[in-house]
């Protein structure tokens, strides 16, 4: 059975990945281009057991499952379950933006207690818009008060990556970084066409320093039974977390 032009873009997009799951796990940066050594892209129809995929059922069945596992292993990491006692609690809920949005805060707890590890999730919705509407989720790197001046937006108490830029000094955020990535995240023009924003700080997720995995979410993951080895990959299955949220609850979208 021949393969569909959709099937074929799934195949494209794999080879890069494919590649560089097969090569050495040393790592050193090269910015070189001529310093490339040869290599031989695997072929991405050909299983692991060197069965040659013929038809969308091995296709299906066999070899896009083996692909998958290798996006888990070395990328994306592992979906956790839901964390016992995991929970929210709505911070704020109000008109914002001259009237332009309706703005929610929602610090979502990942244990029974009102207590780290949690996140705060921003969402601007577009004022007058009956129902739902379609919503763009996307993690931010200097704080949820970072994208927009909004002066009611929590401004973060976790650390956060010094920039002289956005006014991030001993680590801390001050009244002075709100809005200075406010270029990147196009709030005005987003709710002006009809959609929601929500944002998560990626450093309530992880903080972006070693201190051998015991902030952010990395202790949770370890009393969940997840190897110590995949934490490295911690970040997008929490960002999955964080849309799953916002499409779980009325007051999202």
């Amino acid at each position: 059975m021949p393969f569909g032009p959709t099937t074929h873009r799934h195949i494209l997009a794999t080879l890069a990945i494919i590649w560089s799951c097969t090569m050495s796990s040393a790592w050193n940066a090269n910015y070189d281009e001529a310093k490339v050594p040869a290599y031989t892209l695997p072929d991405p129809l050909l299983c692991a057991d060197g069965t040659r995929v013929g038809d969308v059922t091995t296709w299906e069945a066999k070899r896009r499952p083996e692909i998958l596992e290798l996006f888990r292993e070395h990328v994306y990491g592992r979906m956790p379950g839901r964390p016992e006692g995991m929970h929210w609690r709505v911070l704020d809920d109000a008109p914002a933006l001259a009237g332009r949005a309706r703005r929610r805060q929602v610090r979502v707890f990942l244990t029974a207690a009102d207590a780290e590890p949690y996140f705060d999730l921003l969402l601007y919705l577009p004022a007058n818009q009956p129902g739902p509407v379609p919503a763009f989720l996307g993690l931010n790197f200097r704080g949820n008060h970072s994208i927009h001046p909004d002066p009611a937006i929590l401004l973060n108490e976790h650390w956060i990556q010094n920039d002289k830029v956005c006014h991030v000094t001993n680590n801390r955020a001050s009244e002075e970084s709100r809005g200075t990535r406010g270029r990147r995240w196009a709030v005005d023009r987003i709710l002006a066409r009809g959609y929601a924003l929500a944002t998560v700080y990626y450093g309530d997720i992880d903080p972006d320093y070693d201190d051998g995995f015991k902030n952010g979410v990395h202790p949770l993951f370890l009393k969940m039974g997840i190897a110590r080895e995949s934490l490295s990959s911690i970040i997008p299955p929490w960002s999955t977390k964080s849309l799953k949220f916002l499409l779980s609850i009325p007051l999202a979208i």
